[in-house]
């Protein structure tokens, strides 16, 4: 098993949808992180993007306070997914079914989501 814990910043606002199992309806909530890691010198930055889906009501908070360009530490199972892009060349997404993340730091008149 691939474990992953990172910090990044939110691409967009998180997105949550409904899934149907066999053991009936289950909450998704999805957003994706860019991870930077500088680098030394005049070199780019390595820039990574985590594609992160969070199940069940765990998901909600992050559906009320998380928002684009908030930071967010994630924490569970990684996952490698290849494919080939619109051009033929191969591609490559790593997925993070999340166990554990943060909120990031509120103001002191807003309350706890839990």
């Amino acid at each position: 098993m691939l474990n992953i814990t990172a910090t990044g910043n939110l691409v967009a606002d998180p997105e949550q949808k409904t899934i149907q199992t066999a053991q009936g309806s289950l909450e998704v909530t999805n957003f994706r992180i860019l991870v930077n890691k500088k680098r030394g010198g005049d070199k780019e930055d390595i820039v990574t993007a985590l594609d992160c889906s969070v199940f069940g009501k765990k998901g909600n908070p992050a559906m009320a306070y998380l928002k684009k360009g908030d930071q967010v530490t994630v924490a569970g199972a990684g996952n490698i997914k290849l494919f080939s892009k619109q051009n033929g060349e191969p591609g490559g997404n790593i997925e993070v079914n999340v166990q554990e993340y943060s909120l990031p730091p509120k103001p002191k008149n807003q309350g706890m989501p839990f």
